[in-house]
């Protein structure tokens, strides 16, 4: 079992998957952070209990969303969500095969209790959902098309739990609101199929007036890059860690390194998985 898989499982214990968190400065009023989810009509939980809001995805075009190929444990065909105020159903989850699957064991109660994992290579960390019928009149965050840079600025988001880059946060110890926080950050490297960025403390020089990252749970939730025709999705988060670190007991304080799967190395597989898709239905 890779860390992926171990760290949601260990979030199965006790919720549906563990919790979602916006990780942001200690020094900035939590309230700038606060947005409307109606500005950001694309993005969605892939499952919502009511308490928690858990996983993310990305309206591409009116039928095709995009998230984490780990956060897909959550969904099968005939899944219902609800983007935008609509009404949704998968219609079928694509993976690219280089990453292989994880797979969700369920008590008979729909529990999951464990995870398969038959993961091959984590950087293909990325998933298609087809919707069983397009969503009108649903504003969609397209990919991107143009190279992504270091340096870039990019805005991150997530629902729920939250902390900041002093205490970090707990999987044990939940702080949920279910309000959307939007932070900014900048790509510090591009290795692979990876975007990389870090959590710059404020004294830093690279750090953003609301720098931030996603903490657990938020995986599947995009990199959007804002130009003037409106918001693109560069990249979908997949993981983090203290580099160099092997075990630590709280995840996201300054220093924490994200790594997001970069789009403009998945968009072959993209393409040609909607082409595909489509012929054959």
């Amino acid at each position: 079992m890779n860390l992926i898989s171990k760290l949601i499982l260990g979030g199965l214990i006790t919720t549906s998957l563990h919790a979602n968190a916006m990780i942001i400065r200690h020094d900035v009023s939590d309230g700038k952070y606060i947005q409307q989810a109606t500005d950001y009509p694309a993005i969605f939980p892939l499952k919502d209990d009511g308490k928690t809001k858990n996983c993310v995805g990305t309206l591409l075009t009116p039928q095709w969303a995009i998230t984490a190929a780990h956060c897909t444990i959550l969904l099968e065909s005939g899944s219902q969500l609800e983007i935008a105020g609509n009404k949704a159903e998968v219609h079928s989850i694509h993976l690219p095969p280089e990453y292989g699957y994880m797979k969700a064991i369920k008590n008979e109660q729909g529990k999951i209790i464990d995870i398969e994992d038959k993961v091959k290579d984590a950087s293909f960390d990325i998933a298609l959902l087809r919707l069983s019928h397009p969503l009108k009149g649903v504003q969609t965050f397209p990919l991107l098309e143009q190279k992504v840079k270091v340096n870039q600025t990019i805005e991150v988001m997530g629902w729920g739990d939250f902390g900041n880059g002093l205490e970090g946060v707990s999987r044990k110890e939940r702080v949920n609101d279910r309000q959307l926080r939007v932070a900014h950050n900048k790509i510090d490297a591009i290795n692979g199929n990876y975007l990389i960025f870090n959590f710059d403390a404020p004294d830093s020089k690279n750090a953003l007036p609301l720098e931030g990252i996603n903490g657990p749970g938020d995986s599947g939730s995009p990199a959007l890059i804002k130009l003037p025709n409106g918001y693109f999705v560069a990249g979908i988060s997949s993981g983090g860690d203290y580099p160099g670190v092997q075990t630590h007991k709280r995840e996201g304080k300054y220093g924490w390194q994200e790594y997001y799967i970069n789009i403009n190395a998945m968009t072959a597989w993209i393409a040609e998985t909607m082409a595909l898709s489509i012929t054959k239905n």
